[in-house]
This record gives C-alpha cells, sequence and structure tokens, in this order.
C-alpha cells in the first residue's frame, strides 16, 4: 500500500513538471511573438508635405495600432537618411528599412515600372493609376524584376494624376497646337512626346520651374494639378487642358525583403494591410484635392478645357504611335504585357 502511495506521488510530481514546462514554453512562444521590433522609415518629402499627413504618419500609427505597440519606428523625412534617388537603393541594401522611392530615378533597377507609369494616355485620376500599379506590383513580373531582385518589397503606391497642358495666353486642344512651342518635361519619355509634337523639351527642376515659366523660358507646363498648385504655378496660368493625358508619375514604399522576411507574421499582415488601405484613401484624396482646385481656378477665371471626342481621338491616335516606338527603344521583353495588364485594371477602377 506504502509503494502504491509512493508510486502515485512520484507520477504527480512528473505530470507538475510537465505542465509548467509546457506552460513556460507557451509564454515563450508569446514573448517571442510579441517581440519589440524598431524599423528605420526614410522619406524625401519634408513633415509638411501631404504625404506626411496622408501616408507616412497613418502608416506608423495604424501599424503600431495593429500590433499593439509591437513595432515602433524611427522617422527620418526630408532627406535625412539619404538623397531622393539614393534611397530605394538604401533600402535594397539594409540602411533603412523602409523607404519612399520615384521609379524614374530606377530605370535600370525597375525597368516595367519605370516605363509604364510614364506612357501617355493610359489612366486619368490617381485613383485609377494608385489602385492598378499597386495591383500589378504584387505579382510577377513586376514583383520579381523591379522589387525583389532589389531585395525590397512594395507597400505601397501612389500614382499622380495623368499630367495635362499648363499655358499662359494660348490654349492647347490638339497635338497640332504644341509645334514649335517650349514645354518643360521630366523623363525619357515626355522628351520623347515633346519632339515628337514638333515642340522642344525643356528640362529644369521643379525648383526653377516657377522663375523659368514666369521668364518665358518655356510656353507651355507639363504637370498634374496637384503640382502645379503646390508650387505655385496656378498663379501664372490661363489656360489648361482636362484629358489629355499626357503621362503620369508616381512612387510608394518598400521594405527591405529580408527585414520583412524576419517579421512576426502578425507584423507583416499589419504592414500588407496598412499599406493597401492607405493606397485607396491616398488616392482619392488627392483626386478630391485636384478637382477643388480645379474649381477654384475656374472660378478664378482659369479656362479649363475638356476635350472633344474628335479631340480625344488625335491624342489617342499620336499616344498609340508614340507607344509602339518607346517599346521598341525598351529591351525589357515583359513591359508590353505588363502595359496591357495595367490596362486592364485600369478599366476596374474607372
Amino acid at each position: 500500500m506504502k509503494r502504491n502511495w509512493v508510486f502515485v506521488f512520484l507520477l504527480a510530481c512528473v505530470l507538475t513538471v510537465v505542465a509548467a514546462c509546457s506552460e513556460a514554453d507557451a509564454e515563450g512562444d508569446g514573448k517571442e511573438t510579441q517581440k519589440k521590433v524598431t524599423l528605420k522609415f526614410a522619406v524625401p518629402q519634408p513633415e509638411t508635405h501631404n504625404m506626411n499627413r496622408e501616408v507616412f504618419q497613418p502608416f506608423m500609427e495604424k501599424v503600431k495600432e495593429l500590433t499593439d505597440g509591437q513595432v515602433d519606428f524611427e522617422f527620418y523625412p526630408a532627406e535625412q537618411l539619404g538623397k531622393i534617388d539614393d534611397l530605394f537603393i538604401l533600402a535594397g541594401d539594409g540602411v533603412t528599412d523602409i523607404a519612399f522611392y520615384y521609379p524614374t530615378y530606377h530605370t535600370s533597377q525597375m525597368p516595367i515600372n519605370s516605363a509604364l507609369i510614364q506612357m501617355p494616355g493610359l489612366y486619368a485620376s490617381s485613383y485609377e493609376g494608385s489602385m492598378a500599379m499597386h495591383s500589378l506590383m504584387k505579382e510577377d513580373p513586376i514583383l520579381e524584376t523591379d522589387f525583389l531582385n532589389n531585395n525590397v518589397r512594395p507597400i505601397f503606391y501612389y500614382a499622380a494624376q495623368s499630367s495635362e497642358l499648363f499655358t499662359k495666353e494660348k490654349e492647347v486642344r490638339v497635338p497640332e497646337d504644341l509645334k514649335n512651342k517650349k514645354m518643360r518635361v521630366s523623363g525619357k519619355v515626355g522628351n520623347k512626346m515633346t519632339a515628337e509634337l514638333g515642340a522642344t523639351p525643356i528640362n529644369i527642376t521643379l525648383a526653377e520651374m516657377y522663375e523659368g515659366f514666369e521668364r518665358g523660358v518655356f510656353d507651355i507646363v507639363n504637370l498634374n494639378t496637384a503640382s502645379m498648385n503646390d508650387y505655385g504655378m496656378s498663379e501664372l496660368i490661363g489656360y489648361g487642358t482636362a484629358g489629355v493625358m499626357t503621362g503620369g508619375n508616381g512612387g510608394g514604399l518598400v521594405i527591405n525583403e529580408k527585414t520583412f522576411q524576419s517579421l512576426p507574421e502578425n507584423v507583416q499582415e499589419a504592414i500588407i494591410q496598412v499599406g493597401d488601405e492607405l493606397v485607396e484613401s491616398n488616392a482619392k484624396f488627392y483626386d478630391e484635392y485636384a478637382a477643388s482646385l480645379a474649381a477654384e481656378w475656374k472660378e478664378a477665371g482659369i479656362v479649363l478645357h475638356e476635350l472633344t471626342e474628335e479631340e480625344q481621338a488625335k491624342w489617342q491616335q499620336f499616344y498609340d504611335e508614340i507607344e509602339a516606338d518607346l517599346l521598341k527603344e525598351v529591351n525589357h521583353a515583359d513591359v508590353e504585357p505588363a502595359i496591357e495588364a495595367f490596362r486592364a485594371e485600369v478599366q476596374k477602377y474607372n
């Protein structure tokens, strides 16, 4: 009887130890999942920029909220961690974990994205461009070619409204109206398009644009509505177009791929979720912003000409020719199918 009692006692001790070890393991797993994460976040925009208010700050706050404070950020605005054209590379090298980039600064590293977003006539609104591109970036060939090959993963994209044409005194309606004019443009596509129109491309920085236009260095501004207002150009114009869609520009946020794969699954999910949500909310904000500016300009006497169907057809014919020429020059087989996929995505958000 005594022997049985001893056996029961020992068995109870063993079960208690096993239970305690299991509980400790569970607690350990929980602590590992809740391990604090601090991510470096570098952007070129100053803290006064709309993107800081509409994207960067909400991104950090929402990720912190979804992870119950598990994630924190070291935020470096205004090129504090690197110049605008270096941040994409710095993210790939792991100098920063998250960074804002512009594909037009990285044509060799991002052959598909940089060529696609500048093509004229593909999309009109920020919502169309942003949602379509963000969707395509989640899958190959863009995901692998433009991002993973550079050791980064896309988490947010912003496409500016497609650019329009603004002048001081003479209205633009059809491609022929640009012949022998001087137009401020940027990028390879803008230069080629301008030259094919019989105009002279003028490449000056955004910072120099106001003074150049005021002094008559160029006759036409090729830019989106929001940027026109941000740089004070609306003070100088008398006419603009609505529907010419001479091509867009965009940028986004990437995270270092090694960093991303090292994060707990719940943090990965939070980052992707918040990026998706902000693509849509930011695009809607910029479209509403552009619409309000257009209304203000019209009230101030600026004429914004909406193209007739005949005028639209002339521009589209010209864009088709430009696209065919550009595709011959782009040395990447995936660009043309990506353009067609982009067109199909735009239709979903039209």
